[in-house]
């Protein structure tokens, strides 16, 4: 079972890491991530919409069942990085990845944000007050 997970884990892995390589497209993520080492920052914001314009099974699948889909999409921009600079890459155990776009019916309120959302991911816009 736990097998069937990582190798699971790995495919869609491996599609993110497609995603970020896009040289042959825009270069948009590979430039981004150009920059966040050239800045010395350990998380890259992702548009959601650009994933679901190239892959949007891995974009359904981001927002339905976000743990795991995260999990991968950290270890793929960790190997991107260790690609693009592998001394960078040993400098930081962990990068993250940040998300922007249109949510849809995920994009909530404090007020409907309810247990439904459970393990989907989630854009709360809201105001702060003390």
């Amino acid at each position: 079972m736990a097998a069937e997970i990582d190798q699971r884990i790995i495919e869609i892995q491996r599609e993110y890491l497609d995603f970020l390589d896009d040289g042959e497209d825009q270069g948009i993520y590979q430039q981004k991530v150009r920059d966040m080492i050239t800045n010395n920052e350990v998380r890259l914001k992702v548009n959601i919409n650009d994933l679901r314009r190239k892959n949007a099974k891995r974009a359904l699948s981001l927002v339905n069942e976000s743990f795991e889909e995260c999990v991968a999409f950290q270890r793929a921009l960790k190997e991107f990085v260790a690609s693009a600079d592998p001394t960078y890459s040993k400098q930081y155990e962990e990068f993250f990845v940040g998300f922007e776009g249109s949510f849809g019916a995920k994009h909530v309120t404090p007020r409907s944000l309810t247990s439904r959302f459970l393990g989907n991911m989630v854009c709360v816009e809201g105001i702060v007050t003390k």
